[in-house]
């Protein structure tokens, strides 16, 4: 799928589950009705998670870096399939200071998303998929969660009905191997099933493949050199 998506948020808070380095994305709090959100440095690539377990992989690279706040989404496609567990965990979005925090996230398909308001203001969640058709709308009251498990890969936009300067963006991926590059393009994907694998960078509307042969140990590529 050709990506839409504008990551359109300040920073990026990474956070890592089983079978998926979950990356989201969200802000730094300023503005006269922004919540205030600690920014949290990204964590160098290289050093993300150390040496792979036995057996598997760790893959580490250069995606293109940072143009403005817009940086490279990293998928590796497995050729055949790969025994690796959809996460447990659910992923959160919280609705904060008329926001959505954070304002994107990328997940595996079958994983679920916990919505929740924790703010004293109705809101509500709309979620619409890439061809426009809505998944769900509903209103979050103060303390409220929903819950929902995105089964299909596919990019999904969230609004509140009530207030319109509201959004955000979810990405679903098939994939259990996506992250989300640093600014200077560097990344590292720990855990990898060796074989073969198309690695696709994702940055804004730009999106490019290559074939590659993951071993055992270390694995560099540059996607950014032809």
């Amino acid at each position: 799928m050709t990506s839409r998506l504008v990551l359109r948020r300040c920073g990026f808070l990474p956070t890592v589950g089983v079978g998926l380095a979950l990356v989201s994305l969200g802000c730094d709090g300023t503005g006269p009705d922004a919540p205030v959100v600690e920014p949290v440095p990204p964590v160098p690539a290289a050093a993300a998670e150390g040496a792979p377990g036995p057996g598997l992989g760790q893959v580490t690279g250069n995606a293109r870096a940072a143009t403005g706040v817009v940086l490279s989404i990293v998928l590796l496609e497995p050729h055949t399939e790969v025994n690796v567990p959809v996460p447990e965990r659910a992923a959160t979005m919280d609705q904060l200071g008329r926001q959505f925090v954070p304002g994107f996230i990328l997940v595996r398909a079958g994983q679920t998303v916990n919505f929740r308001n924790s703010e004293d203001d109705l809101h509500t969640v709309h979620v619409k998929d890439s061809a426009g058709e809505s998944l769900f709308n509903v209103a979050t009251m103060y303390g409220s969660t929903y819950e929902y498990t995105f089964e299909l890969g596919d990019e999904y936009t969230v609004v509140c009905n009530t207030h319109t300067e509201m959004f955000a963006d979810i990405m679903v991926v098939d994939t259990p191997y996506a992250v989300i590059a640093g600014r200077d393009g560097s990344f590292a994907i720990p855990n990898v099933v060796p074989g073969a694998y198309t690695a696709t960078m994702i940055h804004g509307e730009e999106r490019s493949e290559r074939e590659v042969e993951v071993v055992s140990g270390d694995n560099a590529i540059d996607l950014v050199s032809n």
